[in-house]
């Protein structure tokens, strides 16, 4: 064996090395590039040989060189910069209807509260002592009205006006300095 037939055989290991590397080295493309031009010199150092061990590296490099790129497509999602370049899909946990404050919205349904602001049809409605953004169905409400949650949606609280009272008689939206006594006391 001829030390032409060594140095194209090293040439064409070197450039296929030169090209994993790639993976693991972000150089954008150099180490690549510098892969395909060793090859190629492999090839070029094995045909000054002779004809037969030139042709010999050509169809072994178009039969690596596919097998390279496979392995490189497969391989690089996983490595540091792959996982960077592509986006993983979300888990089961990270829908909007997992988050936290969402859950203890929902939560909400069928508990009874009072409205802290006019509701037209959004505002602020009061439950268990949280005040808590809503939307009414359909008509508008004073401040101190009675609601019942019936439903969660989107993040958005729908409240209807209900009979039952859920705390005591009096809003505490209305301080009482601002209450006016219609008996004259």
């Amino acid at each position: 064996m001829s030390m032409l037939v060594v140095l194209a055989w090293f040439l064409l290991f070197l450039g296929l090395a030169l090209a994993f590397l790639e993976l693991i080295l972000p150089t954008g493309g150099i180490l690549m590039a510098a892969g395909g031009t060793a090859m190629a010199a492999g090839i070029a150092v094995g045909f000054f040989d002779t004809p037969s061990t030139g042709w010999t590296l050509v169809v072994t490099s178009s039969l690596l060189s596919p097998l390279a790129w496979f392995a490189f497509f497969w391989l690089w999602p996983h490595t540091p910069l792959g996982r960077r370049f592509f986006l993983t899909p979300p888990g089961p946990d990270a829908t909007f209807n997992s988050l936290p404050a969402i859950q203890a919205l929902s939560k909400l349904v069928g508990s009874t509260g009072f409205t802290t602001s006019h509701l037209r049809p959004s505002g602020t409605a009061e439950f268990d002592g949280k005040r808590i953004d809503c939307i009414s169905e359909g008509m508008m409400l004073p401040p101190g009205t009675p609601v019942r949650c019936v439903r969660v949606s989107g993040g958005s609280v729908f409240v209807r006006q209900t009979n039952s009272v859920p705390g005591p008689l009096e809003s505490p939206s209305i301080p009482k300095d601002l209450e006016f006594n219609l008996d004259g006391d």
